[in-house]
């Protein structure tokens, strides 16, 4: 049996090697051809690979697995008519976009010169990511609604109404192109006529939900609207001016904690044990390294909003993955791409608050961090 993968995929090796007696292949993601693939069995890839009738027409391929939440990336009609299973692992990343969200609006607040729990938020989208994001600004007593065409208690036309007209306005819709819902430019530049003027979008979904030109036709000509954009209509290419315009500018690496990416990869490789009828003989427990920061302690009091965002930040701040974003500008369409790929490629190791504990001396932990899965041990 033969497997060809992303070479980005984690830990491919760990979960794949065994059961297809070394013969894995990994290539870039976004360059595989058919030619690549006429005879193997099985296809892993990312969201980079559009996975189609003219990328399997021809080959022997009967299992393909998207290590990713989205599948917007795979002809699913075409491989349910072709006999080929298909799995995703919806899901896997959504804490590692929160924290990305939650990281952002602490950048807002301070550009805004405002606490952060004065920031209202609106979620569009209560998908795996949406519900989680919600459930942790509720803990945080921040002010939130929700709309979700699609999910019975986020439908009304209230929620509809009042999603786009609160501070910051964050996208977590799958990418579609029809239908009475389709969310390809569902945020247009009628859409953003009807926001806040000094409102925030935050996109971390699917570049497309955007349409980045109206965007940045918006920012120039409302000075105090502010967009933080993590996915773009022209990747690996992003234009520079919009880069530019941006409070934040990121390379579509929101979901990329390696908590998220191991557990991509564990479903996938779930899936295809059920597929071949094989046991599941490996984890990501058995393979997860120990996070570099495991465990902070504080042992005075202190203003509890700077405790918190220090504590937010030592896991993941945003700001680093913008200034290295801003490498970009100035570069030519193939030097970019090249250079867009590669800060996915040898993205830093990022972990998730779940695998930090912080201990507090003789002082109350700041309040909201354990909701968020920040383990707490109070000593005496």
């Amino acid at each position: 049996m033969k497997i060809v993968a992303d070479e980005n995929i984690p830990l491919l090796a760990e979960f794949f090697n065994d059961m297809c007696q070394s013969n894995l292949h990994t290539l870039p993601g976004r360059h595989m051809t058919r030619a690549d693939l006429m005879d193997a069995d099985i296809l892993l890839v990312r969201s980079i690979t559009q996975v189609n009738e003219e990328l399997l027409e021809g080959t022997s391929v009967k299992f393909v697995g998207t290590c990713t939440i989205g599948t917007d990336h795979v002809d699913t009609a075409y491989l349910a008519t072709h006999g080929i299973r298909f799995h995703s692992a919806p899901g896997c990343n959504a804490q590692a976009v929160v924290e990305y969200v939650l990281s952002s609006l602490l950048t807002l607040a301070e550009r805004r010169q405002v606490p952060w729990q004065q920031l209202s938020v609106g979620i569009v989208g209560v998908g795996n990511v949406g519900r989680r994001l919600l459930a942790a600004l509720e803990a945080l007593q921040i002010n939130v609604c929700a709309y979700d065409p699609h999910v019975a208690a986020f439908q009304s036309r209230q929620h509809s109404e009042a999603v786009w007209q609160q501070d910051v306005v964050t996208l977590h819709t799958p990418i579609t192109h029809s239908g009475e819902f389709k969310t390809h430019h569902l945020v247009d530049g009628e859409r953003l006529a009807t926001m806040q003027a000094d409102a925030c979008l935050i996109n971390s979904c699917r570049g497309a939900v955007v349409d980045n030109q109206a965007l940045l036709q918006h920012l120039h000509s409302h000075p105090m609207f502010l967009a933080i954009l993590d996915v773009w209509e022209q990747e690996p290419t992003p234009p520079d001016p919009l880069i530019r315009a941006c409070l934040l500018a990121t390379p579509h690496i929101a979901g990329y904690s390696l908590d998220g990416k191991y557990q991509g990869s564990a479903m996938i490789y779930a899936a295809l044990c059920d597929f071949l009828a094989l046991p599941v003989g490996t984890s990501v427990a058995q393979l997860a390294p120990c996070p570099p920061l495991s465990n902070i302690t504080m042992n005075s009091d202190g203003d509890s909003a700077f405790l918190f965002r220090k504590v937010l930040r030592s896991v993941y701040d945003v700001r680093d993955d913008h200034f290295r974003m801003l490498s970009l500008l100035g570069l030519a369409d193939a030097a970019k791409a090249s250079a867009f790929d590669q800060l996915r490629k040898q993205y830093p190791m990022r972990r998730e608050l779940h695998g930090l504990t912080l201990s507090t001396q003789g002082m109350s932990p700041p309040a909201g961090l354990q909701a968020l899965g920040v383990s707490l041990l109070t000593e005496v």
